[in-house]
C-alpha cells in the first residue's frame, strides 16, 4: 500500500518572513515520499486542493472541519479597563508642587532677587561703630627720669578709650548703582524665563511619562488578549489534530506563535514597569490607574501662528533676550567706575580715659564731611572691565539668534511630527479595520477548509500589529502636541489649568526690595541717575580671521593596514599614583 502524497505547510520561518515584508507567504510543497512524512501524520490531503480566497492561489488548505463547525473563532477582545485613580491634571499639579527641579529653580530665582537688593544697598546709608581701647606702659630711660625728679614711680602707664559712630550716605556713584539695578532687574527677568522653561520641561516630561504609561497599559492589554486568542486557536488546532484533521506542523505553528506572544507580553510588562518608575520619579507617587489623556488647550492653527506666538512667549528666547539686557547694563556699570562719586559722612567720636571711666571727662567730637572722589588713574582696570563687558554682551546678542534658531527648529520638527502622526493615525485606523475583516474572514474560511493554520496565525499577527501601531501613533501625536506647546511657551500650569495656586515670584522680590529701605531712597535714586552712562551696544564685529585663502587642511592619506593589539599598556602619569608602604609587621629572612 502506497502512501498518498501530502501537502506540507511552510514552517514558522516563512511566517516570520511574511510578517516582515507585510504579506503572507505560503506555497504548495511538492509531494513527499513516505519516509518524509511524520510518523503520526495519518490524514491524507489531496495535493490538488487550492485556496481560492483573497488571491492566495496555489496555497494548500485543509478540508472543512467537523470539529470547528460549532466553534466560535476567538476575537481580540481587551480586558475591561479599571476605574481611573488619577488624571493628567492631577499629575501635572503634583509635579508642579513637588518636583525638586522646579523647587530648586525657584530658590535660584529668589537668590537673583537679592542681587537687586544688593544694587539698592549701594545708595542706602551705612553706619558703623568703632571702639578702640588702648593700654600703654612706658619704662623711661635716664633722660626721661632726669626730668621726673618727684615722680613716685619711674614707670609710666596710661589707658584710653575711643568710640566713633560713622554714618555714610552715598549721593552719587557715577551711575554705577543705577546700572547695577538695571542689570539686576534684567537678571531677575531672565531667571523668571528660565523658571518658565524649566517648568515647561518638567511638565513635558510628565505628559510624556503619562502618555507612555497609558500606551504601555493598552499595549499590555492587547498582548494579553493576543495570548488568549492564540491559546484558543491552539486549543482548536489541537482538537482538530485529535480528530485526525491536522498535522503536528499545524500544532507547532500555533505553539510557536503562542510562545512568541507570551515573550512579547513579558517585554510589555517590563516596559510598563520602567515607564511607571519614570512617572513616579517625576510626579512623586505611583501612577495607579491613569485616566485617558484630555485634549491639550491652546493649540495653534498653523505653523506661522505658532512661530509668531513663540516670538513673544518662548521662554528660552525670552531668557536670551534678558541676558543680553543684563550684560548691556553691565557695560554702563563698568564705564561708571571711572566717574566721580559724592558721599556724605557724619562722625561722632568719644575719647578719654578707659579706667576709671567718667563720661564728663570724655572728649566729644562731632564732624560732617562731603567727600568728592575723582578717579585719575587706575592702571587700565576700567578699560579692561568695559572691554570685557562689551565682549560678553556681544556673545549674549549672538545667543539670542542661537535661541531663535533652536526655537524655530524645535517648532517645525514638532509641527511636522504632528502632521506625520495625524496621517499615520488615519492610515492605521483604516489598516485596523481591514485587519479585523481579514482576521474574521480568515477564521470563517479556515472553518470551511479554505485557509491554513499559517493563514490564521498571520491574520492574528496582522490585527495585533495594526492595533499596536494605532496606539503608538496616538501616543506620538499627543507627545508631539505637548512638545509644540512647550516651545511655544504655553506648556505651563497657568495655561493648562484654572483654579490652581501658582508660584508668585513678585513676593520674594518685594521682600528683597523692602529690606533696608529708608525714606531717602527715592531722592537718592533720582540723583544717581543724573549723568549716568547710557547702556549702549558696541558694533557686533567678529574677531579677525586670517587673511590667507582657505586651503585643504590635511591632504588625504591612505591609512595603512595595522595589526591587532592584544595588550593594554598602562603607564601612570608621574605623581598621580602612590607607592605602597611595606608592612613592617611581617617577618622577613
Amino acid at each position: 500500500m502506497t502512501t498518498p502524497s501530502r501537502s506540507i505547510h511552510i514552517p514558522m520561518m516563512a511566517f516570520a518572513l511574511g510578517c516582515l515584508v507585510g504579506w503572507p507567504i505560503a506555497a504548495s510543497a511538492q509531494a513527499v515520499q513516505p519516509q518524509d512524512v511524520l510518523e503520526d501524520d495519518t490524514v491524507t490531503y489531496p495535493s490538488t486542493t487550492k485556496c481560492q480566497s483573497h488571491g492566495h492561489q496555489g496555497q494548500p488548505c485543509h478540508p472543512a472541519s467537523a470539529v470547528a463547525k460549532g466553534w466560535v473563532p476567538p476575537a481580540l477582545i481587551l480586558d475591561a479597563e479599571p476605574p481611573a485613580t488619577e488624571t493628567l491634571g492631577q499629575a501635572l499639579r503634583s509635579a508642579y508642587e513637588t518636583a525638586p527641579t522646579l523647587q530648586a529653580q525657584r530658590y535660584l530665582l529668589r537668590a537673583s532677587g537679592e542681587d537687586y537688593a544688593l544694587a539698592l544697598s549701594e545708595l542706602r546709608p551705612t553706619s558703623e561703630l568703632q571702639v578702640t581701647g588702648t593700654y600703654q606702659k612706658t619704662v623711661p630711660g635716664r633722660v626721661t627720669q632726669a626730668t621726673r625728679f618727684f615722680a613716685p614711680s619711674p614707670i609710666i602707664t596710661s589707658n584710653t578709650l575711643a568710640a566713633s559712630a560713622i554714618v555714610t550716605q552715598p549721593l552719587f556713584t557715577g551711575g554705577k548703582a543705577a546700572a547695577d539695578r538695571d542689570a539686576a532687574s534684567a537678571e531677575i527677568r531672565a531667571g523668571r524665563e528660565q523658571l518658565r522653561g524649566t517648568e515647561g520641561d518638567v511638565l513635558l516630561q510628565v505628559v510624556t511619562a503619562y502618555a507612555d504609561v497609558r500606551r504601555d497599559t493598552t499595549v499590555l492589554r492587547l498582548y494579553s488578549a493576543n495570548v488568549r486568542q492564540l491559546q484558543a486557536t491552539l486549543n482548536e488546532v489541537s482538537a482538530r489534530r485529535e480528530a485526525g484533521e491536522l498535522t503536528r506542523t499545524d500544532i507547532a505553528q500555533a505553539e510557536t506563535q503562542l510562545q512568541s506572544a507570551q515573550a512579547s507580553y513579558n517585554s510589555a510588562v517590563q516596559q510598563l514597569e520602567q515607564d511607571r518608575a519614570t512617572y513616579t520619579a517625576l510626579v512623586g507617587h505611583d501612577p495607579g490607574v491613569l485616566a485617558p489623556t484630555p485634549p491639550l488647550p491652546n493649540m495653534p492653527g498653523s505653523v506661522g501662528e505658532a512661530l509668531d506666538f513663540a516670538q513673544q512667549q518662548n521662554p528660552d528666547m525670552g531668557q536670551a533676550i534678558e541676558l543680553e539686557r543684563e550684560s548691556r547694563a553691565k557695560i554702563a556699570s563698568a564705564k561708571a567706575l571711572g566717574n566721580p562719586t559724592v558721599a556724605l559722612t557724619g562722625t561722632a567720636t568719644l575719647t578719654g580715659g578707659a579706667a576709671p571711666f567718667y563720661l564728663y571727662n570724655q572728649d566729644q567730637v562731632f564732624s560732617g564731611q562731603a567727600v568728592l572722589t575723582i578717579p585719575l588713574t587706575n592702571g587700565g582696570k576700567v578699560g579692561a572691565t568695559v572691554a570685557q563687558a562689551e565682549d560678553r554682551n556681544a556673545a549674549d546678542r549672538l545667543g539670542i539668534e542661537t535661541a531663535r534658531r533652536q526655537m524655530v527648529d524645535a517648532i517645525i520638527n514638532a509641527w511636522n511630527a504632528i502632521a506625520t502622526t495625524q496621517r499615520n493615525i488615519a492610515v492605521t485606523t483604516s489598516e485596523r479595520a481591514s485587519a479585523r475583516v481579514f482576521d474574521e474572514g480568515t477564521f470563517q474560511e479556515y472553518r470551511l477548509g479554505l485557509r491554513s493554520t499559517f493563514d490564521v496565525l498571520y491574520a492574528h499577527s496582522t490585527l495585533l500589529n495594526a492595533e499596536v501601531a494605532l496606539v503608538s501613533a496616538r501616543h506620538d501625536l499627543y507627545v508631539a502636541e505637548a512638545t509644540l506647546l512647550r516651545h511655544i511657551g504655553l506648556l505651563e500650569e497657568r495655561a493648562l489649568q484654572t483654579g490652581a495656586g501658582l508660584y508668585d515670584p513678585e513676593t520674594g522680590l518685594a521682600h528683597a526690595e523692602a529690606r533696608g529701605a529708608t525714606p531717602l531712597d527715592g531722592v537718592v535714586l533720582a540723583l544717581d541717575k543724573i549723568a549716568r552712562p547710557a547702556p549702549t551696544q558696541p558694533p557686533l564685529e567678529q574677531p579677525p580671521l586670517g587673511a590667507d585663502a582657505p586651503v585643504m587642511v590635511v591632504p588625504p592619506v591612505t591609512f595603512p593596514m595595522v595589526d591587532q593589539v592584544h595588550y593594554s599598556p598602562i603607564v601612570p602619569i608621574p605623581g598621580t599614583v602612590g607607592t605602597p608602604i611595606a608592612d613592617r609587621s611581617l617577618s622577613r629572612p
